[in-house]
């Protein structure tokens, strides 16, 4: 019986498993690929007396290939013996989908396309001419869905029938990318592939394809020509890259191949609708930026309303536990130390609530796609790629996941690069932080922007490094930017208040835990050594006054004071105290710390953030303020982003890189602003 041997290809989400599976009486082999850990399907039928055997590839967006499952599909396609290619497409993703059609078309073997998820498609009344698309490129199609199944048997048809005839594609690409092909051609010798194939992969710098040809007594015949068809591209598209000139031929090509074939839906769906405006080339942006000032707006205005009954609440449970203890040390500890600093801390949940709860209403409305989508172009400019937008957003909550989400990055230099910036972005950790020094030094009416001006001045710089990461140690462009855009959908309301459930227990469980004994720890240096001044005050009449004295004497005496002035001639130019200093080294174990640590150090034992805010107001100058904000912001992230980061690169290189230039960056940072502020008289 005669047996064709199919590979079975598509980007991945377009159904080729629910394919398989939708084949009656079809016998299913399933193991791994030669020596590598990824499932390999295959499955036998027979239709007309032949025998269709079925290799189920890894999906895989182009033939750059960067994850494990990538590199056995393209590794599959170059290497193996197959008969016919089967590519598979979502119908409702035809212009992102075909891109990886052509570049299948480029290795000119026999193929044929299942459109697949017709039925979705054709609900809303749209149309793909199947016998139009044949006749535009050579590769016979069929308009199937494996969930319903639908045209099935005439696309086994349509296989065999190809098979049979031995149709190679006919794809070609704008006049002046073809005429590059062609010239190469000529001097491309014997070899297994077709010259059309090795001629465009040459082009987009295919280091697998340069490996195979590299030995050929005509490579070095081909090197200048190939030299002087890279010139005229990237002189003609005015593109470096030439990966990104042959993406974008492709995506054009797909365009318009979609005008040809194709009839949309006829009534324009709200997500249609929608996406008009939210991603229109000009409005996208400005919108985009005006829905994260009013969410940092939100965060501000709103979350001062509970701040000042939280800090009441504590103070009162201060002077209740207080009440309950016999005077002496621990009392002390406990009410002047833990209460207030765990208090100042917690009164600040409400604007991280606020913040998360912004930043996942983009989440499941399926904005945060299209602003990634929006940001690309961007993105692009400073070095970075479209989908580098999830992780750098995702540092806006939290680093330890941004880190993980920048797995998603391909590229190892994309991903790099990204990891690098990603502290940029102020977590919410910071937030605490920049809440109360901005309430302290800024007026009301400008507090949300000035907060808006942190965060985006923030990830402003963090582009500007990446951009200079690029140019200086990742020399090459980033990957070009495909990615699929959800249907928007409400949020749900059990979905967001079961996550900021979530946030607001492991924040408490920190402030109660964590943030509790560091605030302890930070009570007790700064209230040791003490026996002597306590000494010299005992027999003095104990008025509010002379407290004050005996207490600021011994903290500018202790143990913690000792430590911080190690520091001051570092961070006098900052304008920064030994208060300041050891609250920055605090938070380098968690953000949160800083505020414990100056509610001790500032807070006179009181848990009322009005307090609290006055006495910071009028110990530090502007400038000071000014420039812990800044360091605040660049400064390296609290210990558990960092473990994160070491985990995720493991070169030490990196590592050691990682850990050095945040901190290098943030203090000559800071530094600028406070000599401008300076200079200018501000």
């Amino acid at each position: 019986m005669k047996e064709i041997k199919i590979a079975l290809v598509g980007q991945p989400n377009v159904g080729k498993s629910h394919l398989i599976n939708s084949i009656s009486g079809a016998t299913l082999h399933v193991g791994n690929f030669s020596g590598v850990t990824v499932e390999k399907k295959e499955v036998e039928f027979e239709r007309g007396g032949v025998k269709l055997k079925l290799i189920d590839l890894p999906g895989t967006y182009s033939f750059h290939a960067y994850t494990p499952e990538e590199e056995v599909t393209k590794k599959f396609l170059l290497n193996e013996e197959y008969d016919l290619i089967l590519n598979v497409v979502d119908s409702n993703q035809l212009e992102k989908n075909l891109t990886f059609t052509w570049q299948l078309a480029d290795l000119q073997k026999p193929m044929v396309v299942a459109f697949n998820m017709y039925d979705e498609f054709a609900r809303g009344g749209g149309e793909i001419d199947t016998d139009r698309f044949y006749k535009l490129t050579n590769i016979m199609a069929q308009n199937v869905s494996a969930k319903e199944n639908f045209g099935l048997e005439e696309l086994f048809e349509k296989v065999i029938k190809t098979y049979e005839l031995k149709n190679t594609p006919k794809v070609y690409y704008s006049e002046l990318v073809e005429e590059q092909v062609e010239n190469l051609k000529k001097v491309v010798k014997e070899c297994r592939f077709s010259k059309r194939f090795i001629a465009i992969r040459l082009l987009e710098d295919d280091e697998d394809v340069y490996k195979i040809v590299h030995e050929k007594v005509w490579f070095s015949d081909l090197l200048p020509v190939l030299k002087k068809a890279k010139d005229i591209l990237r002189g003609e598209y005015d593109e470096e890259d030439t990966k990104t000139i042959l993406f974008e031929e492709r995506y054009a090509l797909s365009k318009g191949m979609v005008t040809q074939i194709a009839k949309r839906p006829k009534k324009e769906t709200l997500t249609e609708k929608i996406d008009k405006i939210l991603i229109h080339p000009i409005l996208g942006l400005p919108l985009f930026l005006l829905i994260m000032w009013a969410i940092f707006q939100a965060t501000f205005s709103l979350g001062a309303i509970p701040m000042d009954y939280i800090g009441k609440g504590f103070e009162s449970f201060a002077n209740y536990i207080g009440s309950l203890l016999p005077s002496g040390i621990v009392k002390d500890a406990i009410t002047q130390g833990v209460i207030p600093a765990v208090g100042a801390v917690v009164m600040f949940l409400p604007n991280i609530l606020i913040l998360f709860l912004g930043i996942n209403l983009l989440e499941q409305t399926g904005y945060m796609a299209r602003a990634a989508y929006v940001m690309d172009g961007v993105l692009k400019r400073f070095g970075l790629q479209g989908r580098a937008f999830i992780p750098l957003v995702t540092g806006f909550g939290c680093s330890v996941p941004a880190y993980m989400a920048a797995r998603t990055l391909k590229n190892p230099k994309d991903r790099l690069i990204t990891m690098l910036v990603i502290g940029f972005m102020s977590c919410g950790a910071r937030l605490p932080v920049y809440v109360l020094l901005v309430s302290a030094f800024f007026p009301k009416e400008i507090q949300g922007n000035v907060m808006f001006a942190i965060y985006i001045g923030g990830a402003l710089t963090g582009l500007v490094v990446a951009k200079v990461l690029r140019a200086v140690l990742f020399k090459g462009e980033p990957e070009p930017f495909v990615m699929e855009l959800p249907k928007y959908r409400f949020p749900k309301l059990k979905s967001l208040l079961f996550d900021l459930w979530i946030k607001t227990k492991l924040y408490l469980q920190k402030a109660g835990t964590f943030i509790a004994v560091a605030s302890l720890l930070i009570w007790v240096l700064s209230s040791f050594p003490r026996a002597e001044i306590i000494k010299k005050y005992e027999n003095m009449p104990q008025t509010p006054q002379l407290q004050a004295k005996m207490h600021k004497e011994i903290l500018e005496n202790s143990y913690l004071a000792r430590i911080g002035k190690l520091m001051e001639p570092i961070t006098k130019p900052l304008d920064l105290g030994w208060r300041e200093d050891v609250s920055l080294m605090a938070g380098l174990a968690a953000k949160e710390n800083i505020v414990s640590t100056m509610a001790v150090l500032y807070g006179n034992g009181s848990s009322n953030s009005k307090t609290l805010i006055e006495n910071i107001k009028k110990s530090l100058p502007f400038t000071a303020a000014v420039a812990m904000i800044i360091v605040i912001m660049f400064y390296s992230p609290c210990l558990a982003a960092m473990s994160t980061f070491w985990a995720e690169v493991p070169q030490w290189a990196w590592r050691l890189f990682y850990t050095v230039y945040p901190n290098v960056f943030a203090y000559f940072a800071a530094l600028l602003a406070v000599s401008l502020i300076k200079l200018f008289g501000a």
